[in-house]
């Protein structure tokens, strides 16, 4: 039979059974269901239901009748379709005994992804049961969509399959994925273990940090108590671990501290500290892992680390440099502006420029002639350093030292705003208007660290700057006003959680915003629970 003619059909049975009974009642649809043979007829008799008729509990018992009784997967998926849209308790028993564990056509796979949908929309932890099972099916489809919802619904019976899954070598990596992100919202303590060793695990190029780090995030408390000791390296167990896998242990300090440093886990004050002094014979990964410390020290915002990391900002290499420069200004105090001021004077344009930005970013009017003899002294430093390398740009040396001079200078605005606004965080907030992006990096800290809650909307408005240096500035002041008050919390969650969360979502996938907007989502969350 033709479409057009099939359509004529399902059109004339209507006509039929409408002449009988009234369309807004189940009986029409029950009746009219039963006069339908053709599989793909019903499946339109019932997305016209769904469309045409508010479906509401009173077509419940017609509709688990009718899905008992079905045999076609493509109808009994339509038929769960219009089940869940009432979102009814009751319709967990008929969507549970339909699903099919063993379907191996394409058909019913989709039949079963389209019940636990339902299931899902229902939210009831009676379904719980029936999907664990799921995790384990040759369906994936249905899999992934159990997966999903056992994580929507926290879960605790899916704990154990779920890290059997998430560390299953064979499956897709996707699958891998799914499992971490669902143990991740589920919040259950014994994911801990399983969820630091896919910090480092690597399979078919996929790495699973981005999921992994968010999940131990999103368990707290016991994460924190599970990388505290890896941090410290007294995880033998995970050692073994790592030594069996080929992972190098200096991998655990580094991803640890990164994890509790978003945590802001105070207890791992004092072994971060240590790690500022990490020794490895691979200068590259000693210098990674004293990076990590920094920047964790530097979200703790742990006043302690202020004097072993102004003996660290003297390293020449710009990029490790910048680590240990900007874990200082996050901590903030003009403690460490002695040991900038040498720094600034030493290595390349690179690494004198970091130290430069954080002199502006701590400083006010009494480092003015500082920033002044360092600019009249740049020509001559970037003439001896052209003399010495032939850089790019060197062909006008003193053009390219008279830029660079002026770019000393353009920081004065900074400590300008550092002499106006000391202890008063309006007065940055004021400065954020229509601000340079130094001078709102330096703003978001300096407001952050004020702990003003009332402050933490202005922060939120600008949390769509494109500077991803930038923007972090404004999530980590947003954090510490966060973690300090819950006030700052309500005030967020009032005001602006719901741009934010449209913001996530408009730029996922946007690679320039992967790695900030990560810690967009940690606040978020951080907002939430709060």
């Amino acid at each position: 039979m033709s479409r057009p003619l099939a359509a004529w059909c399902v059109a004339a049975v209507l006509c039929f059974v409408a002449c009988k009974s009234d369309p807004n009642t189940p009986d029409y649809w029950a009746g009219t269901l039963q006069q339908t043979r053709r599989a793909e007829d019903r499946v339109r008799l019932i997305e016209a239901m769904r469309t045409k008729t508010k479906v509401n509990e009173s077509f419940l018992p017609m509709l688990h009748e009718a899905l008992s009784q079905e045999r076609k997967p493509e109808v009994k998926a339509a038929l769960a379709r219009a089940i869940g849209d009432v979102h009814h308790a009751s319709s967990v028993e008929a969507l549970s005994a339909a699903i099919d564990p063993a379907a191996g056509d394409m058909s019913s796979q989709l039949a079963n992804k389209a019940m636990v949908t339902a299931l899902g929309a229902i939210g009831d932890v009676r379904a719980v049961p029936a999907l664990v099972p799921l995790l384990r099916a040759k369906d994936t489809y249905a899999r992934i969509e159990a997966i999903q919802v056992l994580g929507s619904m926290k879960a605790k019976e899916a704990v154990e399959p779920l890290i059997v899954l998430a560390t299953d070598e064979g499956v897709e990596p996707f699958l891998n994925k799914k499992a971490i992100e669902a143990l991740g919202h589920i919040g259950d303590g014994r994911a801990a273990p399983a969820l630091i060793r896919m910090l480092t695990k690597e399979r078919k190029g996929k790495s699973f940090y981005v999921e992994s780090s968010f999940a131990l995030f999103q368990l707290g408390q016991p994460a924190a108590d599970a990388l505290l000791p890896a941090l410290e390296g007294r995880d033998a167990e995970l050692l073994a671990w790592a030594k069996t896998n080929g992972v190098n242990p200096a991998s655990y300090p580094m991803k640890a501290a990164t994890v509790l440093g978003d945590l802001r886990e105070k207890r791992a004050v004092e072994p971060l500290l240590k790690l500022l002094s990490f020794s490895h014979s691979d200068v590259q990964i000693q210098s990674l892992v004293r990076m990590q410390a920094a920047d964790a020290l530097g979200r703790l915002r742990a006043t302690e680390a202020v004097k072993p990391l102004t003996t660290l900002v003297l390293e020449t290499d710009p990029t490790v440099r910048d680590a240990y420069v900007k874990a200082l200004v996050r901590l903030g105090g003009r403690d460490a502006l002695p040991a900038l001021e040498k720094a600034a004077g030493t290595g390349d344009w690179y690494a004198r420029e970091v130290a430069v930005k954080g002199l502006a970013m701590l400083g006010d009017a009494r480092e003015q002639p500082l920033l002044q003899k360092l600019a009249t002294g740049e020509p001559a430093r970037t003439a001896a350093d052209c003399k010495a390398t032939q850089e790019e740009g060197c062909e006008d040396a003193a053009g390219l030292g008279k830029k660079r001079a002026e770019e000393i200078t353009a920081h004065a605005a900074l400590l300008e705003a550092g002499q106006a606004c000391t202890g008063n965080a309006g007065c940055w907030v004021q400065r954020m208007d229509k601000a340079t992006k130094p001078m709102l990096e330096r703003a978001a800290l300096e407001v952050g660290r004020s702990g003003s809650a009332e402050h933490a909307p202005a922060l939120a408005a600008k949390l769509s700057e494109r500077d991803t240096e930038v923007r972090l500035a404004l999530i980590l002041a947003m954090g510490w006003l966060v973690d300090g008050s819950q006030d700052a919390a309500k005030k967020v969650r009032e005001t602006s959680l719901p741009d934010l969360r449209k913001q996530l979502q408009a730029e996922q996938g946007v690679t320039q915003y992967a790695s900030v907007n990560e810690d967009l989502r940690r606040l978020l969350a951080r907002i939430e629970r709060t």
